[in-house]
């Protein structure tokens, strides 16, 4: 998932809940599919509901105003992107997706250029659309050993994006920090924007399922030092990477499963939805890619404000990693060695006294849980989030983060 505020122009969760007990079980919906140019135009993600109203009016005449939260886009990239979002912001369930055909762009890869493990970098993009014929890249990375190396970096991480400036310099002096992740490659998603620490590569692939870009990228970021690399962003999600079991597993065999024995392999990152997402999901992709390694399996968390206190919301986290989470690593043998990384979390809807309630509590036992490798809140280096609404500070649960 990506963006948060906490504004009425959310992405709403709907949360199924038995909190007795603290097990809760989360349905994920209304989320808007994402249509990406250059890494600029998630803000019609972030602002889906303004978007389903504003994106026919936009196309249909120039003379349309841009609302304020999409003011930062320019008008091409806008038009385009309202084209893209008008073919698939439908409702979609992923349980009753066709798997082997997905009807909608998951995520825009770079302009292939090599797939050799020397590649360097490009920096155009394009979207594009799935092929229901293609499942692999025409031409595979080389192999790598497959035995694995243990995660060896800190727990805490931070999420940024192209919308993020230079709001990294609020957590320089933390000292709690240990790596940063931004869903892409590059270490700089947008000019002005970086990450001064660690960097975490996310695998992000075209409608073929290729990303020429990755094998270099990750090969000079593990000789600068990075510990791990994440897998595709939520596949269960047909807002995110948008794949079927079958075709993560295929992702996951040709850009992380190469890198086996270098550095520590995350598994795709699921949400806490039921049925055929979230556990359910990697359920089919563990039977799709059973002699795949993997070091840590990558889960997100999300409950709505609205529907648990604070307390509830710590207990539902601590529940779904020491129970659900804990039950999927005795079923599958390739995860029973795994750590487990909090790849997002965050309470939904939240206000800022609130969201810090909620860190102060939760932190101390994700630090203290020896099967947690590491965590990322989904607050994040956004105004409105862990950065103050001025954007000259940290908001109450960005300090937290920051201190605790």
């Amino acid at each position: 998932m990506h963006f948060f505020t906490y504004s009425s122009l959310l992405l709403t969760l709907s949360v199924a809940s038995n909190v007795s007990g603290a097990l809760l079980h989360h349905v994920h919906r209304h989320r808007a599919l994402t249509c990406y140019e250059d890494n600029a135009l998630r803000a019609l993600e972030r602002y889906s509901s303004d978007a389903a109203v504003f994106c026919p009016k936009f196309l249909a005449t120039s003379g349309e105003n841009i609302p304020s939260n999409l003011a930062g886009v320019p008008a091409p990239r806008l038009s385009s992107a309202c084209a893209c979002f008008q073919k698939t912001a439908a409702p979609a369930n992923p349980a009753s997706t066709p798997a082997t055909s997905p009807t909608t762009a998951p995520v825009v890869a770079p302009t292939p250029t090599t797939t050799s493990l020397s590649s360097s970098s490009s920096t155009s993009a394009s979207v594009n659309t799935p092929s229901s014929t293609s499942s692999s890249p025409s031409v595979q990375p080389t192999r790598l050993p497959t035995s694995g190396k243990a995660y060896t970096g800190g727990k805490r991480g931070l999420v940024y994006d192209y919308k993020s400036r230079d709001y990294n310099k609020f957590f320089k002096d933390s000292g709690k920090i240990a790596f940063g992740s931004d869903w892409g490659v590059r270490r700089s998603p947008a000019p002005g924007v970086t990450f001064d620490g660690t960097f975490i590569p996310t695998i992000r692939v075209d409608g073929n399922l290729r990303n020429d870009d990755w094998n270099g990228a990750v090969k000079a970021l593990i000789s600068s030092g990075t510990p791990m690399i994440f897998a595709s962003n939520e596949p269960d999600n047909r807002g995110q990477s948008n794949l079927s079991p079958s075709q993560a597993a295929t992702v996951y065999k040709n850009y992380i499963q190469p890198f086996a024995g270098l550095v520590a392999l995350a598994s795709p990152a699921v949400t806490n939805g039921g049925g055929a997402t979230g556990l359910g999901f990697l359920d089919s992709f563990a039977r799709e890619c059973a002699d795949c390694h993997f070091d840590i399996i990558n889960v997100h968390h999300y409950v709505n404000r609205r529907e648990v206190n604070v307390e509830q919301a710590v207990r539902a986290v601590q529940s779904f990693l020491t129970k659900d989470v804990a039950a999927f690593k005795a079923k599958h043998s390739q995860f029973q060695d795994a750590k487990i990384c909090l790849g997002e979390f965050w309470l939904w809807e939240a206000s800022d006294e609130d969201g810090a309630a909620y860190l102060k509590a939760l932190l101390p036992w994700l630090d203290g849980n020896n099967d947690v490798a590491c965590y990322q809140a989904f607050g994040g280096l956004w105004e409105g989030n862990f950065i103050n609404n001025a954007g000259n500070g940290l908001s109450k649960s960005g300090q937290v983060y920051h201190d605790n």
